[in-house]
């Protein structure tokens, strides 16, 4: 269960959580409230039903999810 991200890729997404340190902060947080039970925002496939990091990067890059100022997991509205 584990996916890669070329390194143009993994700039862009650090550039859009404004640095490394904040997505991996807003990742590490929304990956505890999957495991914990809160809903997915995006649909997955079969193989990455229980890949948490792989849901919540693509959570990200689809803009489901943001880092707020007081580096909280803010979800989108549709």
């Amino acid at each position: 269960m584990s996916f890669a991200l070329d390194y143009p890729e993994l700039e862009k997404l650090y550039s859009r959580a404004g640095g490394k340190f904040r997505l991996t902060v807003l990742l590490q947080r929304r990956v505890n409230e999957l495991v914990k039970g809160s809903p997915k925002l995006i649909r997955v496939d079969q193989k990455h039903e229980k890949d948490y990091v792989f849901i919540a990067v693509e959570e990200f890059k689809v803009g489901k999810i943001k880092l707020s100022e007081n580096d909280e997991v803010v979800k989108a509205d549709d």
